[in-house]
């Protein structure tokens, strides 16, 4: 989950808020572990398997970037784009989202960064993203939660 807090500095301020979860990556948790032990690599089907679905579903989250990009260019509010997108920071569909924007956790967190339990503290797959006319002021993400097998990041923001 994602808590945006807002400060407000101004009455009749107007914050737009994007709160998606893009396609799965539709890896299950025995895929992540036996991936993790090497065991799948002696599997040549699994392995295409996994690689079609990876392909398949990052297509269909391109897709879905695309139309989340369009209707945010047409945003005339400060906005915050936020949620789980089942990428990593390296993806067509993270640099797409994140064009023109700042990423709260590069601006304020530290270490790491993962909000993915499941692949062993090595996924950033979750976000926070914000537009011209905010500034957060803090990042943190909850490795004590349970609820979830991602972490709850927290970022409390200003619109300016």
């Amino acid at each position: 989950w994602v808590d945006v807090v807002i400060e407000r500095n101004r009455t009749n301020d107007t914050l737009r808020i994007f709160n998606n979860h893009l396609y799965t990556m539709n890896i299950s948790a025995a895929d992540s572990e036996d991936i993790a032990r090497g065991q799948i690599l002696q599997d040549g089907e699994r392995v295409k398997s996994i690689v079609d679905r990876i392909a398949n579903n990052s297509a269909i989250r391109a897709a879905h970037a695309d139309t989340l990009k369009m209707v945010m260019n047409a945003t005339t509010y400060p906005y915050v784009v936020c949620g789980d997108f089942n990428d990593t920071p390296m993806s067509f569909v993270y640099n797409l989202l994140a064009d023109g924007m700042k990423d709260a956790f590069k601006e304020h967190g530290t270490g790491y960064g993962y909000t993915y339990r499941p692949m062993h503290g090595m996924l950033r797959i979750d976000y926070v993203l914000y537009s011209m006319g905010i500034e957060a002021f803090s990042y943190a993400a909850d490795e004590g939660a349970t609820l979830s097998d991602h972490l709850p990041i927290t970022v409390s923001v200003k619109v300016k």
